[in-house]
């Protein structure tokens, strides 16, 4: 009976001592449900390679809204993101929170405000930490940290690479173009030790005399040649038929020649004379009586070689 008894008690005592750690953990279970604030993405993703040095800056995505309302928790929420280095050096930092899209915040390092030694550095694995304090609107807060682990470009590697790329590159162009230049050589050679005729190969080889041969390269050589001729005579007509158009559309024609006062000018020239008196043009009721030419009282050229020859006589 004393046996039975100590059994019990001890299976009483065991229960007691697990029951806190199960109340534990239903309690850990319920504080992770899907109502609690958590990191759904981030860009760039964790552990990715190759994060530009310039602006270097993380975007977050939450499953909460997490603009605060006060400036005490915007103040709050800051100081639970920690930016650093491999080496553990801790770099400054900016939080902008979005306006437009709910649950959207971006981390970006402080490049103005930090000196030489918290500047972002090329070829380096950086570390952005949320803290569990970190809390959304509704004033729910992260169940556990979460840490970004990014690398930066190694600028001088990939300038390097790319240096040897454009070496490679110009070299091949140069290559080809050599190349393709000599084989143009060699074809213009074959093409002109096509044409030129050997007439004694060319007599032994066909059992026709020199003669014939001679004259039978000629005419082809004739032919070729009123081709060429013919072909540059007909680039030339085309050129000057375009020179042709040209110059009549840039060229405008008038009916007659008019004087200067039928468009309203009402310019006057003074003359001054030898003797340095100075003579005003007339005025444009004058000149209109004129009919826009410039001799003095109507007289026209026939008349005034009359009066000269009369004055010789």
């Amino acid at each position: 009976m004393k046996k039975v008894c100590a059994l019990v008690c001890m299976i009483l005592l065991t229960a007691a001592m697990c029951a806190p750690a199960v109340f534990a953990a239903d309690k850990y279970q319920a504080s992770d449900s899907k109502n609690n604030l958590k990191v759904v993405k981030t860009s760039p993703e964790n552990g990715q390679d190759g994060v530009a040095v310039d602006n270097f800056s993380v975007k977050i995505y939450f499953s909460k809204a997490v603009k605060p309302e006060t400036k005490k928790a915007k103040k709050a929420n800051e100081k639970q993101f920690v930016l650093k280095s491999e080496e553990g050096t801790r770099i400054p930092i900016k939080v902008y929170y979005s306006d437009d899209e709910e649950g959207l915040l971006m981390v970006a390092a402080d490049v103005v405000t930090a000196d030489k030694d918290h500047q972002i550095k090329g070829g380096k694995e950086y570390t952005l930490t949320i803290k569990k304090g970190f809390t959304a609107t509704d004033g729910t807060a992260m169940f556990k940290q979460e840490n970004i682990k990014l690398t930066t470009l190694n600028q001088q590697r990939s300038m390097a690479v790319y240096m040897i790329l454009m070496v490679l590159m110009m070299g091949g162009m140069v290559f080809f173009t050599l190349r393709s230049t000599k084989k143009a050589q060699e074809k213009e050679k074959e093409e002109k030790k096509a044409a030129t005729v050997n007439p004694y190969k060319e007599a032994k080889k066909t059992g026709k005399s020199v003669e014939e041969i001679v004259a039978k390269d000629n005419k082809k050589k004739k032919k070729r040649e009123e081709a060429e001729a013919k072909q540059r005579e007909a680039e030339a007509a085309i050129e000057a038929e375009i020179l042709e158009k040209i110059r009549k559309e840039s060229n405008k024609r008038v009916s007659r020649p008019k004087p200067i006062s039928t468009v309203g000018s009402t310019y006057k020239v003074t003359v001054v004379h030898d003797s340095g008196k100075k003579v005003e043009e007339p005025k444009e009721s004058k000149a209109k009586t004129s009919k826009g030419t410039t001799n003095p009282k109507n007289q026209s050229g026939k008349k005034k070689n009359a009066k000269k020859k009369g004055k010789k006589k």
